[in-house]
């Protein structure tokens, strides 16, 4: 008679068996390749979002000149943090080397989720620079929300099974509208039109255009065009699009490229979430919860990584000091 099978046995010699392959892929790397412990920061980044995002929603209504007493703000903080822990949890240790349904083509085809907190740091810190501005911020999403509805009212408005749903859809955009209190002349008015980043760093200088500029002129462009599945943007993944047809003897040198490329990315992620923290709490200058003294240890700790140390240089070391002051 057969014994009944030790479940806790066999998960316990999977796991070894994802740790002697991490441990040996390690092994294997070239000694030139510096090794960061990305331990050292990713929880305190997500903690220390979770503060500010707090700050904001029991002390934003006290901040003075914060745009719509930080509500669009906290909502793109909310936005970028948890995509930043989406791209930490797919690439983390135990999702890649304990979870068998993982496949590294998911790190990759994920990666235009960079892009999206690009543009998030771009709609927050311009409305943070200029806190009318997101009035136009506003009236912008109403307005694209108007032209969607009025082209579904165009193409169903006289088939019975969308009728109501049609009907749902203007009760709540209407109500919307009086909420804010925005007028149709306002949805009307071309100059209420919120700049995409592109047209955002025409025009006069400042430190703010400075980075994003960095980062456009940078990073943002790959994660573009990767995206919009460009030619470029295809060459810079599809050898971990292609799996199993690597032939064998550049298994090695794929496994190294996927760490080097992977590591990178979630670099880049942190980066940009340490950046919009940062800019957040320079504006707002909320007390308590050791705020600024939590940002400098997070920022030292990471500048190790080359690009998250230009961003640093380029803005975020003054932008700390004239924090804390």
């Amino acid at each position: 008679m057969s014994k009944p099978l030790d479940f806790a046995w066999i998960d316990q010699r999977l796991k070894e068996r994802s740790q002697d392959r991490k441990a040996k892929r390690i092994a294997e790397l070239s000694p030139s390749v510096k090794i960061i412990d990305a331990s050292k920061f990713p929880i305190a980044i997500n903690d220390l979002a979770r503060t500010i995002i707090n700050k904001l929603e029991r002390e934003g209504h006290t901040i003075t000149g914060l745009p719509d007493n930080g509500e669009e703000i906290c909502l793109i903080l909310r936005q970028v943090s948890q995509t930043y822990n989406l791209i930490q949890f797919i690439n983390a240790d135990d999702t890649r080397f304990e979870n068998y349904g993982y496949r590294s083509a998911y790190s990759f085809v994920s990666l235009p989720l960079v892009r999206t907190m690009i543009d998030g740091l771009y709609n927050c810190t311009a409305m943070l620079e200029d806190p009318p501005s997101a009035r136009r911020y506003m009236i912008s999403g109403y307005f694209r929300m108007r032209e969607t509805l009025q082209a579904k009212e165009a193409a169903y408005a006289d088939k019975p099974e969308w009728v109501e749903a049609l009907k749902s859809q203007r009760r709540s955009y209407e109500a919307g509208l009086h909420i804010n209190g925005i007028s149709a002349a306002e949805l009307d008015d071309g100059k209420n039109k919120w700049p995409l980043l592109g047209e955002y760093l025409k025009g006069a200088d400042n430190s703010h255009k400075q980075m994003l500029r960095k980062l456009t002129l940078g990073f943002w462009r790959e994660y573009s065009s990767i995206s919009h599945a460009s030619f470029d943007g295809l060459t810079q993944i599809f050898p971990f699009l292609m799996g199993h047809d690597i032939p064998v003897r550049l298994h090695e040198r794929l496994d190294d490229a996927t760490e080097r490329s992977l590591a990178l990315h979630v670099f880049r992620a942190a980066g940009l979430l340490m950046c919009l923290v940062t800019e957040i709490q320079h504006s707002c200058r909320f007390k308590g919860a050791n705020i600024d003294q939590r940002l400098s240890e997070i920022w030292d700790s990471m500048l190790e990584i080359y690009e998250v140390k230009e961003l640093y240089e380029l803005r975020y070391r003054s932008l700390l000091k004239r924090t804390t002051l």
